[in-house]
């Protein structure tokens, strides 16, 4: 029997939340996607990669951070044809604020929920991190 061809991406996302703070990180000035922006940590599944691998994997490569009290957010996508991602969203948190960024990134910042408003993230990205708080669910 043959393998099928894989049919599209699958992207894992993680807004990391400390003592009130979320993680973000701004991505680089010559990024494909999003370049600018601020962001938080994640990035494709390799194939054969469980999810859980590919987001500790991606935190670990984007911040140096090893995230614990992992649990499902939302589901999203984004891009059509050849180009389809399917996107998991999870929220964590860390032991130690001490990050240390990939060469995707130019910058840092541990923010207040307050705060939010004053970075450019993509559209949904800021709609998502203000549902989490809205709910309280950020306070871990």
């Amino acid at each position: 029997m043959e393998t099928p061809e894989l049919t599209h991406a699958i992207a894992v996302k993680v807004q990391i939340w400390r003592d009130g703070k979320i993680l973000i990180i701004r991505r680089a000035a010559d990024d494909a996607y999003y370049a600018g922006y601020w962001d938080v940590p994640g990035g494709s599944l390799h194939n054969g990669e469980t999810i859980d691998d590919g987001l500790r994997r991606e935190t670990r490569e984007e911040t140096g951070l090893e995230v614990s009290r992992i649990r499902p957010l939302t589901t999203w996508s984004h891009g059509e044809g050849d180009g389809f991602e399917l996107g998991l969203s999870f929220l964590a948190t860390s032991e130690t604020d001490a990050v240390t960024l990939s060469e995707e990134h130019t910058d840092f910042a541990w923010i207040e929920p307050a705060s939010v408003t004053a970075y450019d993230f993509p559209a949904n990205l800021a709609k998502e991190i203000n549902w989490v708080i809205a709910k309280g669910w950020h306070l871990f």
